[in-house]
């Protein structure tokens, strides 16, 4: 398999620690979305997006949640990392849909307050993209657990989701974080001293 995409993306570094965690062999080629790795992108993804995901023998897969839901499905079931149904199930797909909320949102922020010229910055909106993903944050705070992970002992998909997100925007957004997330923070703490996370942390 090829993950295309840096590990700087919440999304590409989320699908590189889910299949880490399931000790799946992948090849990474870190292809930019702007400047002269755009075309090549787009020659690999039309869409010119990532993550894009190249099965062996198969199709190109892109989004996160297609690539997430082909991730499980073709793993054994001892590896699987999202519980098979039931409330179990719905709370973990809760989790990642809070991340998932601040991630988008968090990508947003990069975009209008770095990629976009200053002039043409819009604060109202770039107040309003701060506030979802403030929003994003208290709901993954009150929810993580004050030790181990949101998988229990061992890390799962919502913590995959959960600290490719924070951390994306602790490092690209630090003035947004107007008040500590600690249970958040030491989540990532303790994930990113694992080596399926550690392995995907940007340089």
């Amino acid at each position: 398999m090829i993950l295309y995409g840096r590990f700087h993306s919440p999304f590409v570094r989320r699908i590189a620690i889910w299949l880490n965690l399931q000790g799946r062999a992948f090849q990474h080629e870190p292809i930019m979305v702007t400047g002269e790795d755009f075309d090549r992108l787009k020659s690999i993804n039309p869409v010119g997006r990532v993550p894009a995901l190249q099965i062996d023998n198969g199709p190109l897969l892109i989004e996160t949640a297609a690539i997430t839901d082909w991730i499980e499905d073709t793993a054994p079931v001892e590896t699987r990392l999202l519980p098979p149904s039931g409330t179990d199930r719905m709370e973990a797909m809760r989790t990642i849909a809070y991340a998932n909320s601040l991630a988008e949102k968090a990508v947003a922020l990069v975009y209008d307050t770095i990629r976009r010229p200053e002039e043409l910055h819009w604060q109202d909106w770039i107040d309003r993209l701060s506030a979802q993903c403030r929003g994003a944050l208290d709901l993954l705070e009150a929810s993580a657990p004050q030790s181990g992970f949101f998988g229990g002992q061992n890390p799962a998909g919502a913590d995959a989701a959960a600290v490719a997100s924070y951390d994306f925007m602790k490092r690209t957004h630090p003035k947004v974080l107007t008040e500590p997330y600690p249970r958040l923070e030491a989540l990532s703490q303790r994930a990113n001293q694992l080596q399926a996370f550690a392995r995907t942390i940007p340089d």
